[in-house]
Order: C-alpha cells, then structure tokens, then sequence
C-alpha cells in the first residue's frame, strides 16, 4: 500500500527527533575529547541546523522512492481478491474466529468450488465438493467467481498460517483427501 505525504512526514519527523537526541549527546560527549570547545548553545544550534537538513532529506528520498514506485504494485486482480477478504470480514462479519471455527481446508474447498466451476452454466447445484449447504452456495460471474474463489482460499491460507503459529495445526488434523 502507498504511504501518505503526511504520514511520510511524520515518519520522518519521529526518526529525525531520535536522531537529533543520539546526536546532541554525541556532540557533547565526543567534541570536547577531540579538543573542540563549544558551548551547549552553538552546540544545541548546530543540532538543530543537522536536523532541519535531515528532515528534508528524509522526506525529499521518500517522496522520490514513492514517484519512482520503488515497490511492487498490486495489479487491479490483486486489489480485487483483497478487496473482497475485508468484504468478507468487515462487511459479512468473517472475522479470524469465525475462520477458526471452520475444519481444515474448508474455506479452501469452498474456494475451489468457484474457481472450477466460474464461467460455466449449469452449476445451480453446488459441486460434491462444496463443504456447506446448497444455500451458501450463490455463483455469480466469471470474474465474481474467481475473486471469490480466491477471496476463501486466502482466507484458508490466513486460518492456516494462524493455527500453524499456535502450533496446532498438524497433518493429521487435515482430512483425508485434502490436498
């Protein structure tokens, strides 16, 4: 996702006032063993100078690394399946715990079931696939499938990756025939 100018900004200003700290206490400790006597006013000023120049570069680098898209951009497709996994959670309520409480690789399943049949006609009936009841089973278009389709096989990858972390997931808690 592309960063806001001012939350560049601000990331800049934070990083910069940590700077400025590290780098009054240097001045202070290290220019007087080097035999550099200044007092804490030229010294507090000459941090302040650095500062104001760090903050420009900082800022000028990040804007400049953002024109350049110096990161790799998400293709409308993309944008498409992750618009519709925060459609499912903040618009359907599929939160991760609601995730949870599916069996391993039911929400991918259902997720086959929309890629292999997206485009065809006459699937009123759900694949012998589909984990739940005729009911939730609603295809719509080609490219609505296979968002959808995709949509639930992250959201199995997420519900996965998140057993996986607790240390629950193991492949014996997979059922048999799951890929």
């Amino acid at each position: 996702m592309k960063q806001s100018k001012i939350m560049s900004l601000v990331e800049s200003l934070l990083n910069i006032a940590i700077g400025f700290g590290i780098s009054l206490s240097a001045q202070v400790y290290f220019l007087p063993l080097l035999g550099v006597t200044i007092s804490f006013k030229q010294n507090l000023l000459f941090a302040v100078i650095m500062t104001v120049i760090s903050i420009a570069r900082s800022f000028i680098l990040r804007r400049l690394f953002e024109a350049l898209h110096i990161r790799r951009p998400l293709s409308p497709a993309m944008q498409a399946v992750i618009a519709e996994r925060y459609r499912h959670r903040d618009g359907e309520g599929y939160d991760d715990a609601h995730d949870d409480a599916h069996a391993a690789g039911e929400l991918g399943r259902a997720g086959a079931c929309y890629l292999a049949t997206a485009g065809r006609s006459g699937w009123d009936d759900p694949p012998s696939l589909w984990p739940w009841a005729q009911a939730y089973w609603n295809p719509k278009d080609v490219r609505r499938d296979l968002v959808r389709g995709l949509a639930l096989g992250l959201a199995e990858l997420e519900r996965f990756e998140r057993t996986r972390k607790r240390k629950v997931s193991t492949p014996a808690q997979w059922p048999a025939g799951t890929p």
